[in-house]
Formats: structure tokens, C-alpha cells, sequence
């Protein structure tokens, strides 16, 4: 069992529940913006925490990032090709799995039970000038890098760690788009709602995040979502949201997300995306 089984548990089980997946579900509404699977956010963050696991232990991190995958998925893109995969390995070429299938059934099974040993949770991605582990992603051997999402939480001290983040982010930004410069690239933030009540830096925090994308190099979309905890242990999605401007919002982060996509891909590539899109 890896750090993202309890997340695959209940995707599974919410899934079930509603009797469809990532993948069937529409995607866009009638307006063009993305029907963004909330309740299913909002039940991964609230496994994270329920389990003892603290906002610093990074597993809140991970839920956010199962999130962030699932509605990709949920946009037509390839599900093997998306990181972390629903199921193990978490990172995988798709063309391993194409491989595999071309096989005769005994051997694909024994090569399926020895896969984990040769795959990773962790997928790290070359830049200009060093290794970057990328949260979320799409990625084949034949594209490169499409899609590259950094994930970040914080439910407190705000004011001691605000500067850290955002000097790690831009960095981060200028060392993948110097190598990739057609991948899309994502900031995902997801904040304690608390931090409205710091005026100062509730404000620090969307200004920084404006600036991440303003350069060519840097970030494409970037994203500022609150979070409540509630005190029976449950993490909702807050309506203090409604402050943040709409460009940050996670509904013009996934647009922005799937369009340039879906633009710097070949015309007949994501085939599935496509057809999602021109639904509307």
C-alpha cells in the first residue's frame, strides 16, 4: 500500500456511489466553464485529515493532488497519462501499459505483478538547470511533458511561510518552462480560510499569485482556493471563495488548464478532450 490508497479508496467509492466515473461524467456546462467535482475534493481533504495525518505531513498535499488528477481525467485527458494515476503505479508511461496489453495473457499478468518494482510515486521532471518533482501532470515518451501542476496547502502562519512559497514557485516556474517551454504549467494553491482575517496577507497572497503568471516563462494558470475546517473534522470548500478574483478561481484555472492544452497539442491529439469541448 503507497501514501495515495486511501485517496484511490474513496474516488472509488464516490464514484460507485454515483454510479458513473471521472471519465463519463460531463464536463463542461452549457456556458463553457468546467463542472468541478467539489464534494469529491472536499471528501479526499476530509480523509486526510481525519486520519491523524497533519496539514504538514503532506497528505493533505496528496488528496489535493488525487483532486487535481481526477478532474483531468474528467477533461479527456489520456488516463494513463495523467500523474498519479488512480491506481499503481502512480507514474507511468502510457506506452509500458500499450506494450503490456500486446501481450499473451500469462506473461502480461507476470509483468503486471513486477511493474512497482521498476515504477515510481514520484515523477521528476527535467528542467533548464535541475530535477523538479511535479505534483500533477500529463506526460508520454512521444510528447514530453504536456501538463505541469505544482500543488501547495498552508493552514497557518501565513506570514512566515507566504514569501517561502512563492520564491520556491517562481523558481520552480523559470527552471520547467526553460526546458518546456509548450507545457502547460499550473499553480495550485489551496489555503485555511483563516487567512482572510489577516487582510495583509490574505492580499500578499493574490497578488503574488497574479504575478506568478504575469511573464511568459512563468506559470500559465494559477489558482487560490480556501478551505473551512469545520469542527466535526470536516474540510468544505469555502464560501469566502467569493473574494477571490475570478482569474484565481479553480473553475478559470482548469479552462485556462485544458484550453492552452489542448492548443499546443497536435490537432489530433486528446481526442476524447476535444470531443468534450466542442459539446458545448
Amino acid at each position: 500500500m503507497d501514501s495515495y490508497q486511501k485517496f484511490e479508496d474513496a474516488i472509488v467509492e464516490y464514484w460507485e456511489a454515483q454510479g458513473t466515473s471521472s471519465v463519463r461524467r460531463p464536463y463542461w456546462s452549457d456556458a463553457g466553464e468546467p463542472l468541478l467535482e467539489i464534494p469529491l475534493l472536499e471528501k479526499l481533504l476530509t480523509v486526510a485529515v481525519r486520519d491523524g495525518s497533519s496539514a504538514q505531513s503532506g497528505s493533505l498535499a496528496k488528496a489535493l493532488d488525487m483532486w487535481v488528477a481526477e478532474e483531468l481525467r474528467a477533461a479527456g485527458f489520456d488516463a494513463q497519462s495523467v500523474w498519479p494515476r488512480l491506481v499503481r503505479p502512480r507514474v507511468l508511461d502510457p506506452s509500458v501499459l500499450r506494450f503490456i496489453g500486446s501481450l499473451d495473457a500469462r506473461t502480461a499478468e507476470k509483468c503486471c505483478e513486477v511493474l512497482p518494482r521498476f515504477a515510481s510515486a514520484n515523477a521528476n521532471v527535467l528542467g533548464s538547470t535541475y530535477c523538479k518533482q511535479v505534483d500533477v501532470g500529463l506526460s508520454s515518451w512521444m510528447t514530453g511533458p504536456e501538463i505541469l501542476i505544482s500543488t501547495k496547502t498552508m493552514s497557518s502562519a501565513f506570514g512566515k511561510n507566504l514569501a517561502n512559497r512563492f520564491e520556491e514557485a517562481y523558481g520552480d516556474a523559470k527552471n520547467l518552462k526553460g526546458r518546456h517551454p509548450l507545457a502547460t504549467l499550473g499553480f495550485f494553491f489551496l489555503l485555511n480560510s483563516s487567512i482572510v482575517d489577516e487582510p495583509r496577507n490574505f492580499s500578499k497572497a493574490i497578488t503574488m499569485l497574479q504575478k506568478l503568471r504575469v511573464e511568459d516563462d512563468a506559470y500559465d494558470a494559477t489558482c487560490l482556493m480556501l478551505v473551512d475546517w469545520e469542527e466535526d473534522g470536516r474540510l468544505a470548500i469555502s464560501p469566502l471563495n467569493e473574494k477571490v478574483p475570478e482569474g484565481l478561481s479553480a473553475t478559470s484555472f482548469f479552462r485556462e488548464i485544458v484550453d492552452l492544452t489542448l492548443l499546443r497539442g497536435a490537432p489530433e491529439s486528446h481526442e476524447l478532450a476535444r470531443e468534450k469541448r466542442r459539446l458545448l
